[in-house]
């Protein structure tokens, strides 16, 4: 039954999507919103589309290679010579290096592929947004996502529901595969409704809540946790705005009573689901221990999260000295674990060695940088933070190991680098769907 409302809903949101992209005059913008529609839509027919379907790959796949190869021949060559990407580019070439020694070629495939995803697509909003102002950017963004909002509150409606983590907890996930995977999807629908300007669409505030609680329905803790300071900042800005500076004080201090009976009652209802977080971080020191250590109690904790962490680091550090500077290789844990790490800090150590982590770390860290350096100080706040939500994900669960999860990253990089700049005064609609040059001053380039 509800496959058939996948489909029908299915053929309105593409037509939605289309429409919206006849409207725009930016082919970047474009390429983007048709790269995410693509994914979701196949994404949503996992039934099909997860199976192999030709020399071993799936139409996900297919559909990931596809939106790589032509976003490479869709970007000038400029693109490839942005400063913004050398620390991008340092963690690239460990890969290659990581991969090449330990002879993971198909592991290196695979991961090469979904960052190549992530450059192509953070390459085209980069552009997009130098083009075009922000809030006609974001707004596009929006339809897209279109498709697994619409499924997800179909899905609640109609009761299509699935159990998680073999606890009997209800996830409303559309229909969709998996809870983590659709988990980014829905940060990703929250993250660009939080950077739109004030009055850019109606009910703007209405509908990021609500995104926020379809968010909660999702019943990923992980990502939960992520979306806090979006929410937060949200909020805050959303409160300042309205407000003359005078009346800012009282007025941010009065929220903060309703805002803290609300985290109290969310926390209280999610109490169990977050338990064994509170139990981590109380007990973290005694729980950092070689796994044959572990008792079966010890094993069930934080749904055996600190268990398979162990495992990584246990075989990390017990290996020789070029593998702990270079990693065992892309997707090495692939036949040896039942599962991948759960924490992209202790996989990419694992996977990519000292160099790697470091990598990884100086990517967050210049990404968080220059968020403050927006020209836009409210939307530099604001994709701080939502970097800040991915880096605290990433401690308990992998978003950037799903291509949902790296929309979210391509989407966060492209904003931030494009640094809010707009096209320029002297250009016209017409202009701006040619490819005359890429209106940014030369230091952007190498």
């Amino acid at each position: 039954m509800f496959e058939i409302v996948k489909v029908v809903m299915a053929i309105i949101c593409a037509v939605f999507v289309f429409k919206t992209c006849k409207n725009l005059k930016n082919k970047y913008l474009i390429f983007v919103v048709l790269a995410l529609w693509l994914r979701y839509t196949l994404s949503a027919f996992h039934q099909i589309t997860y199976d192999p379907f030709v020399a071993g790959f799936s139409l996900n796949a297919l559909g990931s290679i596809s939106v790589v190869l032509l976003g490479v021949l869709l970007l000038p060559n400029l693109t490839f010579r942005l400063r913004q990407y050398i620390v991008f580019y340092a963690f690239f070439a460990i890969i290659i290096i990581s991969g090449l020694v330990n002879s993971e070629v198909k592991g290196l495939i695979n991961v090469l592929v979904k960052w190549g995803y992530f450059f192509v697509l953070s390459a085209a909003v980069f552009l997009s947004l130098r083009m075009q102002p922000t809030k006609v950017v974001f707004k596009a963004l929006l339809a897209p996502f279109l498709l697994p909002v619409s499924l997800q509150v179909l899905s609640i409606l109609l009761g299509e529901v699935k159990a998680t983590e073999g606890d009997g907890s209800a996830s409303y996930i559309g229909g969709y595969n998996h809870e983590a995977a659709f988990s980014m999807i829905i940060v990703g629908f929250i993250l660009v409704l939080g950077w739109l300007e004030r009055k850019t669409i109606r009910f703007h505030a209405p509908l990021f809540f609500i995104s926020v609680f379809l968010l909660v329905l999702v019943n990923y803790r992980t990502s939960m946790l992520a979306v806090l300071p979006v929410v937060l900042i949200f909020i805050l800005t959303m409160l300042s705005e309205r407000f003359e500076s005078k009346y800012k004080l009282p007025i941010l201090a009065a929220a903060a009573v309703p805002l803290i009976a609300i985290g109290l009652l969310i926390s209280s209802s999610l109490a169990e689901r977050f338990s064994d977080i509170t139990l981590v971080v109380t007990n973290f020191s005694d729980l950092i221990k070689a796994p044959m250590y572990y008792s079966d109690a010890d094993q069930d904790i934080f749904s055996s999260r600190m268990y398979l962490w162990s495992q990584y680091l246990y075989a990390f550090f017990n290996s020789d000295w070029l593998n702990q500077w270079v990693g065992l290789g892309p997707e090495h844990w692939d036949g040896l674990f039942k599962h991948y790490a759960h924490n992209a800090y202790v996989s990419y150590i694992y996977e990519y060695g000292y160099l790697g982590i470091t990598a990884f770390l100086a990517i967050n860290i210049y990404l968080l940088i220059s968020a403050l350096k927006h020209r836009s100080k409210v939307l530099g706040q604001k994709l701080f933070f939502s970097v800040l939500g991915i880096m605290v994900m990433s401690l308990s669960t992998m978003p950037l190991w799903n291509i949902e999860g790296l929309i979210c990253y391509a989407l966060i990089a492209g904003a931030i680098f494009a640094k809010g700049h707009g096209p320029h005064a002297s250009e016209t609609p017409s202009t701006l769907g040619r490819e005359v040059k890429i209106p940014s001053p030369p230091a952007d380039t190498i």
